[in-house]
């Protein structure tokens, strides 16, 4: 019996070249190959000499749980909705650095409810967030990839997410199509300042920079800032595991994290819509 074969929505990472799929392996025209994972992913991570690349796996799995519990939702809610709306029918859509495909996934739901057409594709640096993310199921295909060696060929993509993601605009603009959209979410000014608070003597306040960039034009933005209410120890601690902060911290200030209950922490994120020039 013929195993059937399927285009993926990825291209070669060595010749840049289609690739051809049948489940198990994909191959491009030149014949360089690439196992897909038991996970569900193919590795495109060129020159990888092993060892660990982006968030390990207990950052990973603090914020699948912390994700999980939904205090992010509007934040994911607002992006999927910028997705919906910006990416055309039989587009490809495609989240940069998707970690544990929270935002991937709602991505991905709002499209399917307007059409089976439109393809979900994301990559991240990290194999421990791909072995989570590729778990979730649905039509999204996942790879792990560097921002600034994409396997998207030129112009082949419609929309481009990133949620605090490094912002490689050069990658971005070669595989946008002509006026494609790139979606975007930053922490603004107060983000977690609360747990800031608990940590530094003296907290500090996230830098802002001009939402200017060269090669798109801003169609929208939005600011969105909420108070959180973690209601457990396992959220603050779920909270604080998956930030850079549980790596920075001195232990006299982790130990008070380790004393809480609950936290009421501030969510403060801004959203960007732009529009590729050309």
């Amino acid at each position: 019996m013929q195993t059937e074969k399927y285009t993926l929505p990825f291209c070669c990472p060595k010749c840049g070249g289609e690739l051809v799929s049948d489940g198990r392996v994909a191959k491009c025209t030149l014949g360089h190959s690439f196992d897909k994972s038991k996970y569900g992913y193919y590795n495109f991570l060129l020159g990888s000499a092993g060892g660990i690349h982006g968030d390990n796996r207990e950052m990973i799995l603090a914020r699948r749980a912390f994700l999980s519990s939904g205090y992010y939702s509007p934040l994911s809610e607002k992006m999927s909705a910028y997705a919906l709306e910006y990416t055309r029918p039989s587009g490809l859509l495609v989240d940069v650095g998707c970690g544990e495909g929270y935002y991937t996934e709602a991505h991905e739901r709002a499209l399917a409810s307007r059409d089976n057409l439109t393809r979900v594709a994301a990559f991240d640096i990290s194999k421990e967030a791909l072995r989570v993310a590729s778990r979730r199921g649905g039509g999204i295909s996942y790879a792990v990839a560097s921002a600034y060696h994409t396997p998207f060929s030129d112009g082949s993509v419609s929309t481009v997410t990133n949620a605090f993601s490094p912002f490689a605009r050069e990658e971005i603009l070669r595989i946008l199509e002509p006026h494609g959209f790139f979606i975007m979410a930053i922490p603004e000014m107060e983000h977690l300042f609360e747990l800031k608070e608990l940590l530094y003597k003296t907290p500090y306040k996230n830098e802002v920079k001009d939402p200017h960039i060269d090669g798109f034009k801003l169609v929208c933005d939005e600011r969105l800032k909420y108070k959180m209410k973690l209601s457990c120890a396992e959220d603050v601690m779920a909270l604080f595991k998956m930030t850079p902060y549980a790596y920075r911290t001195p232990k006299e200030a982790e130990e008070r994290i380790l004393t809480l209950q609950s936290l009421e922490c501030t969510a403060d994120f801004h959203t960007f819509v732009y529009r590729k020039d050309t």
